[in-house]
């Protein structure tokens, strides 16, 4: 087998030591690499069950670009091979609510890692940084909390993450959808006047480059707490509460739904002629 050289090193990494040269473009790039990746396993039908900042890897490839891709697909699986299991392996934080409370991981498992990853890549610091990674923190995700954004996070970015970290699984969009949305706003200075997504290339290209003003005044540094713990781990839970969501994500999801069906009654908001 030939392995790829990450000489970039892992996201986690990368965001540790280089987070306020890293402006929304760039980020936006990290992401679409990321969920074409996530797309193509989808497809196939498997998802990748250990999908965390450090199994993002990063390397340059000959035009001078940076590449990101998933890696480690030792926990993988096929979607139609779906069962609980008392024994839970991965990171906490990125680990989606219905599989901390014992329902079988499936591709929307990933999508809620994917949010994860998002806030992470607005905030520069990994998600729950500040606090013990153990059954308080799980009781809490249970309940609806989530990480954090960085300051001057565009709005459309938290509405997509949040949607990705709902805590009910059907409410996240797919990978196909992500890779729609972000390919969009990745080309939005080129796609000006086209509107999707309920924006203009145009207007997202302004909110992305308004927010790139606050990333160099953001702060990466941090004090390390030794039981947050960003490997891989086997946990056990039993008892745990049904995941809900929190007020705001609630809040974005009903808006969500609301701007969908403004959306469709435009297509039916058509003359008859006599």
């Amino acid at each position: 087998m030939i392995i790829q050289l990450a000489d970039q090193g892992n996201l986690r990494s990368i965001l540790s030591s280089n987070f306020n040269n890293i402006f929304w473009k760039e980020k936006l790039k990290v992401l679409f690499d990321i969920v074409y990746d996530l797309k193509n396993l989808h497809n196939l039908g498997y998802f990748h069950k250990d999908f965390h900042s450090g199994n993002i890897l990063q390397n340059r490839n000959a035009a001078d670009d940076n590449v990101t891709y998933m890696s480690d697909f030792g926990l993988s699986g096929q979607s139609n091979e779906q069962k609980s299991d008392d024994k839970i392996c991965g990171v906490l934080p990125y680990i989606a609510p219905e599989v901390l409370n014992g329902e079988p991981y499936t591709l929307s498992s990933d999508i809620y890692s994917f949010g994860v990853i998002m806030t992470e890549l607005s905030f520069g610091k990994p998600p729950f940084y500040n606090r013990k990674h153990d059954i308080s923190l799980v009781l809490e995700i249970c309940n609806g909390i989530r990480p954090e954004f960085g300051k001057g996070t565009p709005e459309i970015y938290e509405k997509l993450a949040y949607r990705c970290m709902s805590a009910i699984p059907n409410q996240r969009p797919t990978a196909d959808e992500l890779y729609d949305i972000l390919n969009f706003w990745l080309n939005s200075s080129y796609r000006v006047e086209e509107e999707k997504f309920g924006y203009k290339g145009k207007e997202i290209k302004a909110i992305f480059d308004e927010a790139n003003k606050e990333i160099p005044n953001i702060s990466t540094s941090y004090e390390k707490i030794p039981d947050a713990i960003y490997t891989s781990r086997v946990f056990t839970f039993s008892n745990l509460p049904k995941p809900v969501n929190s007020s705001i994500i609630t809040s974005y999801l009903e808006d969500e739904e609301d701007n969908k069906d403004c959306q469709d009654s435009k297509l039916f908001d058509l003359e008859v002629p006599n």
